[in-house]
């Protein structure tokens, strides 16, 4: 069996990270989840009178957002080096996936599928950038000078009901997927 030619070899690699990087993702949205859903979000302090849970849940919502800016950058490089390594020069890329020359088909369906990744990955990122947006009106609010002031509980809670990670759930599984199937060989290599 013929090595991959060496741009091949760099895409599998750099398409493998964004998958792996799903990982990372899942787990702190799904930390950021279960600090949210406790009823005591807005009331477990530590000694200085920070709000433990809320702070915890902001930094796992900031890790996932820094996992999937990463996923976004590798399926682009993953592509840029596909267009270069599939172009009939390499130092003059194809323009676009849908240019592929013949012969290319298995590395065409690979960055369809990762470009589909991408979009989902960019859609989980608005989201998570919507839920800190969210959080930080939330801590606004408990650090102004009156957070108990008549209906300031209730907005806050509201803010927290009105978080939906649930989307962002959803579209990690599709990137995850999508990912995987990208960097899979041709189903016509897997059968002997």
């Amino acid at each position: 069996m013929a090595q991959p030619p060496p741009w091949k070899a760099m895409y599998l690699y750099v398409a493998s990270q964004a998958r792996d990087g799903c990982a990372g993702v899942r787990q702190r949205v799904a930390s950021a989840r279960d600090d949210l859903a406790s009823p005591l979000v807005l009331d477990t302090r530590d000694a200085e009178g920070r709000y433990t849970l809320l702070q915890s849940a902001t930094t796992h919502l900031q890790h996932a957002s820094d996992h999937l800016s990463a996923f976004i950058i590798n399926t682009a490089v993953a592509e840029r080096l596909a267009l270069h390594g599939c172009g009939p020069v390499p130092s003059q890329p194809v323009a676009r996936v849908g240019d592929l020359r013949a012969g290319h088909d298995h590395d065409w369906l690979g960055l369809i599928r990762l470009q589909a990744a991408r979009e989902h990955a960019e859609g989980a990122l608005r989201r998570v950038e919507g839920a800190l947006a969210l959080l930080g009106s939330v801590r606004f609010m408990l650090h102004s000078q009156n957070p108990d002031a008549p209906g300031r509980r209730q907005a806050m809670e509201g803010q927290l009901h009105a978080l939906d990670l649930q989307p962002v759930v959803v579209g990690v599984a599709s990137m995850s997927a999508l990912a995987s199937m990208a960097t899979e060989p041709p189903i016509r290599d897997r059968i002997q």
